[in-house]
């Protein structure tokens, strides 16, 4: 029999305190706060930082770097910061955080998300509508007619970390010198986005630049996650009335 004083104690687990964050919160920071940022991170961020090899789901590489611009992005004091449930759920981002004191002041980063599913995003839609906004992500989202894009940068689908320096300095011309734009909206992955909008930020701090991951990617006809593909097309054809107030199906 193994005695009480020979079993190897378990360690308690790690809680992270995650302030909830509704759309219409996140459109009040949008008009409130000049150059406010949102970056945020999931599972495939985490994973990069724990160490994975391979590939995510989309396809992108993990790598050391990756891992180390994400790092340095949790650091950014200056951007909000988001968390999804599912990086707190199925990695060990709390126990990573506590391990290395790194004390962020996290948000909901799935806010556009819920608001998407439950038909709750026009307000954000509304509001992107009254700015001159850069879009960058991959070509696919050319097709995405939500709201109008003054200026588009395409990324790689699947390598837009690797171009991470190209396209601070294409977005940066595109957003200052060529079309003046107050807003920038980040579709370029889990490595590039977060990193983007630190970088950015620290050199256009006026700017509101917000990444929203792959949200936009099921109304143009790319089922990115599997919540998209459980929907299907019809689903979100429904969606596009309320979240975008038109008939999806003419952009």
């Amino acid at each position: 029999m193994i005695s009480r004083s020979n079993r190897e104690l378990e360690k308690p687990k790690v809680y992270l305190r995650v302030k909830p964050f509704d759309i219409l919160e996140l459109v009040d920071k949008m008009e409130t706060e000049p150059g406010f940022s949102f970056a945020r991170i999931s599972d495939g961020g985490f994973l990069c930082i724990l160490g994975r090899k391979g590939v995510n789901c989309d396809g992108a590489a993990y790598s050391t770097e990756q891992a180390q611009a994400l790092i340095a992005m949790m650091k950014d004091q200056t951007i909000t910061h988001g968390i999804t449930s599912i990086a707190l759920n199925v990695t060990k981002a709390a126990e990573w955080l506590a391990e290395n004191q790194l004390y962020v002041d996290w948000y909901d980063a799935d806010v556009m998300n819920k608001a998407s599913d439950d038909g709750r995003l026009l307000p954000f839609i509304e509001c992107l509508r009254k700015r001159k906004i850069v879009l960058c992500g991959a070509g696919h989202l050319r097709l995405f007619k939500g709201f109008p894009i003054e200026s588009f940068v395409e990324c790689h689908p699947t390598r837009a970390f690797e171009e991470v320096d190209e396209l601070r300095m294409e977005i940066g011309y595109n957003a200052v010198q060529k079309t003046v734009a107050d807003t920038v909206i980040l579709c370029a992955g889990q490595g590039a986005s977060p990193t983007l909008v630190s970088q950015l930020h620290e050199f256009y701090p006026r700017l509101t630049i917000i990444d929203a991951g792959s949200i936009f990617d099921p109304y143009v006809h790319v089922f990115s996650r599997s919540g998209h593909k459980r929907r299907g097309w019809e689903g979100y054809k429904k969606l596009g009335w309320k979240n975008f107030n038109e008939d999806i199906t003419l952009w």
